[in-house]
């Protein structure tokens, strides 16, 4: 059975650009082709749609669609453009829900799509000047004043908007913005502020005009640790906007849905596949839907993967397509489950030679290097090889998740099992816990990817129960110790645990037998107050 005789896979061919929507039958096929979860559908027919639309009262504001690279962003900011620019485009619409509250805005805008690039320029100078160039396409000549001669630009918004509307009288105008926060980022303080102040302008416009402005952004700007030495001006910009936020369970419906879409008896066949290895992990039987929608990706690869904030990521939906594209023709494997989980994402990663000039990366990269290398060559369970190589890359990729990279943070073997459905064919004939069983083998091999490397690079919090790599770790002189005491018999231990006792009494070398590590000691007699030196002697106080 191969994998492609279990999923109906759709590629993505390539990363959807905002610009795309300007040519017709490519916003066509955007239309037709977008995915909406039921929580998606949600936030467009009661949060987006309403702001949008100028025909009902409502307390418009500009709208921020908030999405990590490649989850969708831009797609979704095409599609709403198009609906809005186009009506007939509205049938295309997959959700009723969402088709029929877009009547709402099909066709009632002119619409400018503009991404921002490597620039200079002032946020204000972006905006207007794209207005400007537009406004004249379509036969309307207006000029903003300059930034220096005006100290508002709520006046300038509205006369533009008057000579728009001697033209389009029935119409609305929305400019949709790409990639702002990319330039947010790159402003100084003083400017940075000042294209805020214009923002926070922008999105107060929105309530009294036919006006409407979109932007995409990586995360959620109000929320944002980067922008906290210009929190008093982000606040003001947060009340006259609306954050609408791209869940991974958005990215999920998609994947399942349009990259891996399946019908009711692959469905099926699927569910039989998996059922009997249900049995060796904690959540499996109870997650079952979600493991056969997105099989054969693991339901946590997308979790992970939208917390690693460390490098840049290309987007998770052209990642999972990659990896389904060299599966469709593979053998679904039967002595294992064949689930791709995040660990994959490592191999993905250290092909990129730009995430080798990030300190912190190249640092677990190096680290990650030498542990893999040395379980290859010394690992003394050949077994049990495969999972802790496995193992290796899954603290890589984690290790990437945390703000800092030396943090004593990592997963525990539960969470190794699990997350990664690992799996070794001799525990499906163990008696009990079936489970258990599995558990103790990943501890297994856990322990014995510390013996291999002495500890090197990998540390274990005994609080936590949480193996992590620790990139400060050159020497674990507890493991030394270990794996020394490994080869000693007992005679050269008695000697040594005599030579500590030694030092720890502060004995002389001098023995009180010759031959025997016995030395003299005094030690008081409470009730008598007085030194015993040696046995059968006294030495009365009195």
């Amino acid at each position: 059975m191969k994998y492609g005789e279990l999923i109906t896979f759709q590629p993505i061919e390539s990363v959807i650009q905002l610009r795309d929507a300007n040519r017709k039958e490519s916003a066509r096929n955007l239309v037709a082709s977008y995915v909406i979860s039921n929580e998606m559908c949600q936030r467009l027919s009661e949060v987006v749609i309403p702001h949008l639309q100028y025909e009902k009262p409502h307390d418009n504001k500009g709208i921020l669609i908030v999405g990590n690279y490649g989850t969708g962003k831009s797609h979704m900011l095409s599609v709403l453009s198009t609906v809005a620019e186009n009506a007939d485009v509205l049938p295309l619409l997959a959700n009723p829900t969402v088709r029929e509250a877009a009547a709402d805005i099909a066709g009632k805008f002119q619409v400018i799509r503009l991404e921002i690039g490597a620039t200079k320029m002032a946020f204000q100078d972006i905006i207007t000047d794209a207005l400007e160039k537009s406004l004249a396409d379509w036969g309307i000549s207006f000029r903003f004043p300059d930034a220096t001669q005006q100290y508002e630009n709520k006046t300038s918004f509205e006369n533009m908007m008057d000579a728009f509307h001697k033209k389009f009288p029935d119409k609305g105008l929305l400019i949709v913005v790409d990639e702002l926060l990319d330039y947010l980022r790159s402003r100084h303080d003083q400017p940075l502020i000042l294209d805020l102040g214009f923002l926070r302008e922008v999105g107060e416009v929105c309530k009294d005009l036919r006006f409407r402005f979109v932007a995409g952004v990586q995360e959620a700007i109000f929320d944002s640790g980067r922008f906290a030495h210009v929190a008093s001006s982000i606040g003001r910009v947060k009340d006259r906007f609306q954050q609408v936020r791209i869940a991974s369970t958005d990215v999920k419906f998609v994947v399942a849905n349009r990259l891996l879409k399946k019908s009711a008896q692959q469905l099926a066949r699927i569910q039989e596949y998996l059922q009997p290895f249900a049995k060796f992990y904690a959540n499996m039987n109870e997650r079952m839907d979600d493991f056969s929608d997105l099989f054969p990706i693991h339901p946590d690869y997308i979790e992970t993967f939208e917390n690693i904030p460390i490098v840049e990521k290309r987007g998770v939906l052209q990642i999972i397509s990659d990896t389904i594209k060299k599966l469709v023709s593979q053998d679904v494997p039967t002595d294992r489950p064949g689930i791709e989980a995040f660990d994959s994402y490592w191999k993905v990663l250290i092909e990129n030679p730009a995430n080798k000039a990030i300190p912190e990366v190249a640092a677990i990269i190096e680290c990650s290097d030498v542990l893999a290398a040395k379980i290859k060559n010394a690992y003394t369970k050949p077994p049990y090889r495969p999972m802790a190589l496995r193992i290796v890359d899954a603290l890589s990729v984690h290790r990437l998740t945390t703000l800092d990279p030396y943090a004593p943070i990592g997963l525990t073997p539960e969470e190794l099992r699990d997350g990664l459905c690992l799996y070794h064919p001799t525990v499906a004939a163990l008696p009990g816990d079936s489970a258990a069983n599995l558990l103790t083998v990943v501890e297994t091999a856990l322990n014995e990817i510390r013996r291999t490397v002495s500890g090197q690079f990998i540390s274990f919090g005994k609080d936590n129960r949480q193996y992590y790599l620790d990139l400060k770790k050159a020497e674990d002189y507890d493991a030394l110790i270990e794996k020394r005491a490994e080869t000693l018999d007992s005679n050269v231990l008695d000697r040594y645990y005599y030579d500590a006792l030694r030092q720890a009494l502060e004995c002389t070398d001098t023995t009180s037998f010759t031959g025997w590590q016995i030395w003299q000691h005094a030690i008081t007699w409470k009730e008598r107050q007085a030194p015993r030196h040696r046995a059968g002697e006294l030495v009365s106080t009195r």
